[in-house]
């Protein structure tokens, strides 16, 4: 697939730079030369020097006049600009340096914080190569762009074109109607009825627990990420294409270790699925180095060559098959099946019953999966490294699921919810001038399209928010009264799914899936410990100098890292039955 969409954003866009002050000059000089004024430069050195010279002039008068323009706009509407972060380079190019760093080699959310920290805000304004981006971790600017202002945001023309290579016209790359078509196509299938079916947990997850039990009998080290993401990756087929027969748990385990294969996001797996998850993670670090580098950085370097066209050429493989046996199911349907109305066993079904058209029902499978299997193996893999931290909330979770289920007993939709101790992304404004209430006065946004990021991790651990142990793991924090009343009152102040029109349609769903994998490894598993230095590979290990920082980094065994979904890699030696 040839994706024209952001080569021509960046035609565009550089017309604009370009063309108006050279037309400016050519429109001058032959007028001078008409006129036959002695002003008019000789020569074509003196000419080029005034089309050379017209460039800087012209941009950095644009520029100031649109910094005048929007003080004076947010002025008249009562409000302020978010203060500008200072760059020390031409362009801001530092902080384009600093954001592909942190982005890429520091604590996730850490660039974001120490930006802010530095201006002393919540929300700023930072520009690279003049392109002006708003970050922000204040929750009551992310209710306004995702919940109370939403139709006045969107994923903006930007990001859509960021994604579309890999995502297509799914869910997360469409705004507008086909959004709103793209959930009402969704949310069916993630019905109570649906979503409380714990059949394929259970069939599933009993064969996490078995591996699990095989390590532990040998005294093998595990990778969990890649354990987990096989696990979501199998429950994702049953649930969405009525397949049973992924089955990539049954396929061999990678073996942990300082010289293992890697992959993007876990271990190298051979094999077709070993190529299409190899693809499927690395194409996700590339977009999220996109985010990272601006517009302007990756469609200039991807200009001749895109580099996950490939990677989606790879993943398109794996998934057509699928499709075009959904597709030709539909169509061996006699006359009088078509026309009536059926419960669909799949989410694929009811795809292909929708619409012929396989590029589009790839591109929102392919959307759905990304949402059903990366965040959920992420879910699993951190929540037991924080209990091989944390023994003690881990003996007090087992005693709570032992007292409830015992060490066999089968959990379900009504029994979890008594579980007390369990429970376990940007925007771009539409109009040229959006105001943001916040409770340290009104935000003015000021031009329509210019992207706004918010950093969920740097919410979640904001000390104004959550108290001084915000840094600290503590899941007492939603059992006590006062503490949980602060999320009841400012439920934006956690948001792991979205929220507004645009929550996340697999919430509970995730809710249920994880809920039941960690009773059944509780009701198995007495401890869990790390082997991060003995068998994780070195990229997997937080550098030596985060001993010496503040905040989780002194903390961590684990190097969390953001590539769209959250991601780690994890290994655990082996846990104790």
């Amino acid at each position: 697939m040839f994706d024209i969409a952001y080569r021509l954003w960046l035609l565009r866009q550089l017309s604009k730079l370009f063309i108006p002050p050279l037309a400016a000059v050519y429109i001058a000089l032959r007028f001078l030369e008409q006129s036959s004024t002695s002003f008019a430069p000789k020569g074509i050195l003196a000419q080029a020097a005034c089309y050379v010279l017209s460039l800087p002039v012209y941009w950095a008068g644009w520029i100031q006049l649109s910094n005048w323009d929007n003080e004076r706009r947010a002025k008249k509407l009562g409000a302020r600009l978010p203060p500008l972060i200072k760059s020390k380079k031409f362009g801001g190019l530092d902080l384009k340096e600093r954001l592909v760093h942190g982005m890429s080699n520091d604590y996730v959310g850490v660039v974001f914080d120490e930006l802010l920290d530095e201006v002393g805000a919540d929300t700023a304004r930072l520009s690279i190569l003049w392109s002006e981006r708003i970050i922000t971790r204040d929750p009551d600017v992310v209710k306004f762009m995702v919940s109370t202002g939403f139709p006045h945001f969107g994923k903006g023309e930007q990001a859509q074109i960021r994604f579309r290579s890999f995502l297509g016209k799914g869910i997360f790359a469409s705004d507008g109607e086909r959004a709103k078509m793209h959930r009402a196509l969704a949310r069916p299938y993630f019905a109570r009825e649906r979503i409380s079916d714990y059949n394929a947990f259970q069939r599933h997850s009993a064969k996490v627990c078995d591996i699990l039990i095989n390590c532990a009998k040998e005294s093998k080290p595990c990778d969990v990420q890649d354990l987990f993401a096989r696990f979501t990756m199998d429950t994702a087929g049953e649930f969405l294409f009525g397949r049973d027969d992924f089955n990539t748990l049954d396929m061999p385990l990678a073996q942990p270790g300082a010289q293992m294969a890697e992959g993007a996001k876990s271990a190298a797996v051979e094999g077709a699925y070993g190529s299409f998850v190899n693809a499927f993670e690395a194409v996700q670090v590339l977009i999220n180095k996109r985010l990272a580098v601006g517009m302007y950085g990756w469609t200039m370097a991807e200009f001749f060559n895109d580099p996950v066209k490939e990677h989606r050429r790879i993943v398109d493989s794996y998934l057509e098959p699928l499709v075009h046996e959904a597709v030709q199911r539909r169509k061996n349907l006699k006359p009088e099946e078509k026309g009536e109305k059926q419960e669909y066993e799949t989410f694929l079904d009811h795809l292909a019953d929708s619409t012929s058209d396989v590029p589009l029902i790839k591109d929102q499978l392919l959307n759905i999966l990304l949402a059903a299997r990366d965040t959920t193996a992420q879910l699993f893999s951190w929540t037991c490294y924080a209990l091989a931290l944390h023994p003690d909330v881990m003996n007090r979770l087992r005693q709570e699921v032992l007292s409830t289920y015992g060490e066999s007993g089968v959990p379900t939709y009504e029994s979890i919810k008594t579980l007390k101790y369990l429970p376990i992304n940007g925007r771009a404004p539409f109009n040229d001038a959006t105001v943001v209430p916040t409770r340290q006065g009104p935000l003015y946004f000021s031009a329509a399209g210019m992207p706004c990021n918010w950093s969920v991790p740097s919410m979640h651990k904001r000390k104004d928010l959550w108290g001084e142990d915000a840094d600290e793991f503590d899941p007492d924090r939603w059992i006590d009264p006062e503490r949980s009343r602060k999320v009841v009152e400012n439920p934006f102040m956690f948001l792991p799914f979205n929220g507004g029109p645009r929550i996340c349609l697999g919430q509970q769903f995730v809710y249920n899936e994880a809920s039941f994998v960690m009773v059944r490894l509780m009701q198995l598993f007495d401890r869990f410990t790390l082997a991060q230095k003995e068998a994780a590979p070195n990229s997997a290990l937080p550098p030596a100098s985060w001993k010496k920082s503040k905040g989780r980094k002194p903390i961590e065994e684990a190097w969390p890292r953001n590539a769209m979904t959250l991601y780690s890699k994890v290994r655990i030696p082996h846990p104790t039955p």
